[in-house]
């Protein structure tokens, strides 16, 4: 083998070494875990997570916990599990209330959990949005005529 082709080689398997690293990290740094309210309190894997460990957790927002505070953008709530209402999480969101934000609307928060207070630290809150958004279908046959 020649020289330089030894030098494109060598070159070549740096650059893909490099972007395989980057492509690993990537991931690394993006995978999230996703629970519900209960598997978040109750499951192994949930009291192993560190309390700098980023997880998302869904559920539905528990009528009369929400507490929000304009002036400061402070949203105070709990969450319950859909298949398990007796698990409920606190949760503390800094930021503006989703509009479409109300009790037993299914939230997703993205964060950290501190197990000792039962309180989670959300960087994201998503809402999905009610059915009253929704429009309805069409039946075919009378659109037709």
């Amino acid at each position: 083998m020649k020289k330089s082709n030894k030098k494109v080689l060598i070159a070549v398997l740096v650059l893909l070494a490099s972007v395989g690293f980057l492509i690993y990290r990537g991931l690394a740094n993006t995978s999230v875990y996703y629970m519900t309210a209960g598997e978040l309190k109750t499951s192994t894997l949930g009291r192993q997570l560190g309390a700098d460990q980023t997880v998302r957790v869904g559920g539905l927002v528990v009528d009369g916990s929400i507490d929000y505070n304009q002036r400061d953008l402070s949203l105070r709530f709990s969450i319950k599990d859909e298949n398990n209402p007796q698990e409920v999480i606190d949760a503390l969101y800094n930021g503006a209330k989703p509009d479409a934000f109300e009790p037993e609307i299914e939230a997703l928060l993205e964060g950290t959990y501190d197990r000792d207070k039962n309180l989670f630290l959300a960087d994201t809150l998503l809402v999905k949005c009610p059915s009253k958004y929704e429009s309805e279908q069409e039946n075919p046959k009378e659109a037709r005529q």
